[in-house]
């Protein structure tokens, strides 16, 4: 998992520095000095622990929870509480997308759901239980994860995430252009071509940089995926030894959650408890 994380995380460290610095270059001299030093007095202080609810609310686009909001959802933290998983902060999103995840652990002790978990807790469409399932799992995946100076690693990274989700708008928007897809999936023998070419023609730099940036679209997707698969494995533990299992299957299952059949046996089945055994009556 170290490995992995490095993997992804020195990628994205490098182009938000970068872009950090080109931008602060492009302001007048002293209102560029300034603007660095502001960043880095802010990364300072989130890495020190201070500033972590602006943080957070900033982060992750979200708002401390109503006192209504709370009321609805101060029995599932009870039921938490009560299994040994403390909640001490509840933020709600400030706007749900298909994309806005139903639960987020961040910070020290802090959860981040979505105003359609709120509202389907209030409505009856998600039960007290279940919600503390997703809550729980939610917990699990941080504690799985173990991030390190983790609010100050994602404001440092803010620039990367930009980047990237300004790339999947613009490739979205062009996906309908005839060989775009193609041109996608032969972008590795792009890349060897320009790393023969511009060694050929004396410019060995160039052409190991560009091959360099064309590996790392295909190495950093997929250590993405395999930490997700992991935190998500660790975290359904976490969730079945909480006797939550079951419940967390059977609300991903009404939703349409995609699961495989591995992870719906991983939650159906009550790993770690001590099985009772039966008594058969035999009848000569």
């Amino acid at each position: 998992m170290t490995v992995l994380r490095v993997v992804t995380l020195v990628p994205a460290l490098l182009v938000s520095f970068v872009l950090t610095v080109v931008v602060c270059a492009l302001l007048p001299p002293a209102l560029g000095l300034l603007a660095f030093m502001a960043a880095g007095g802010v990364l300072v202080a989130l890495a020190m622990g201070q500033l972590q609810r602006p943080a957070i609310a900033a982060l992750t686009s979200s708002r401390p929870a109503t006192e209504a909001e709370f009321r609805v959802m101060a029995p599932v933290l009870a039921e938490l509480g009560g299994r040994g998983v403390d909640i001490a902060t509840l933020f709600v999103r400030r706007a749900q997308r298909p994309s806005t995840p139903v639960a987020v652990a961040i910070g020290r002790r802090t959860v981040v759901v979505s105003p359609g978990l709120v509202d389907a807790t209030y409505r009856g469409g998600v039960t007290g239980t279940e919600a503390a399932a997703a809550l729980a799992h939610a917990v699990g995946r941080h504690r799985a994860l173990r991030p390190r100076l983790e609010l100050a690693v994602l404001a440092a990274t803010t620039p990367w995430r930009l980047i990237v989700a300004a790339f999947r708008g613009i490739g979205r928007a062009f996906a309908w252009l005839p060989f775009m897809r193609l041109a996608w999936t032969l972008r590795g023998v792009v890349g060897v071509i320009c790393v023969v070419q511009s060694v050929a023609e004396g410019r060995s730099w160039a052409g190991l940089l560009g091959g360099v940036v064309i590996a790392l679209t295909y190495v950093v997707p997929v250590a993405g995926r395999r930490i997700d698969l992991r935190a998500e494995a660790e975290a359904d533990q976490f969730v079945l030894g909480l006797g939550l299992g079951p419940v967390l299957a059977g609300l991903l299952r009404r939703y349409g959650h995609p699961m495989t059949f591995e992870r719906m046996q991983r939650l159906e089945t009550a790993a770690g408890q001590p099985q009772r055994p039966r008594l058969h009556l035999v009848h000569g």
